[in-house]
């Protein structure tokens, strides 16, 4: 992203647009990691978001300048693009009870 960034250099901009939306698969047996160790999807759609306008993106807007931010209804299972696998719930947590020091994470680090 830091280099992304460098190639803008000296670059106005009107609008940036934030528009990650990766998932992974439901068919996935690992988790996939960014080169930095963060669990893939959120260091894609959340950290990127972060890192790329605080590399410096947000100095290149013009003055009125906006930061649009999309999402999409994958993470909606009552919308067709949430409609994979299980359904998403945070449940009774118990898993943190029970599974607490063997979950992983998002930065690779135990519990």
């Amino acid at each position: 992203i830091a280099a992304f960034v460098a190639t803008l250099k000296g670059t106005q901009l009107d609008t940036v647009c934030l528009n990650a939306g990766l998932a992974p698969s439901i068919s996935q047996k690992t988790v996939s990691r960014t080169a930095d160790g963060f669990e893939e999807t959120v260091g894609v759609n959340h950290f990127g978001h972060f890192a790329l306008m605080e590399y410096g993106v947000k100095g290149m807007l013009k003055k009125g300048g906006r930061v649009v931010i999309t999402a999409s209804g994958v993470h909606d299972p009552d919308s067709p693009g949430g409609k994979q696998g299980s359904l998403a719930t945070l449940g009774e947590l118990e898993g943190l009870e029970t599974l607490g020091r063997s979950c992983e994470m998002i930065n690779g680090g135990p519990y």
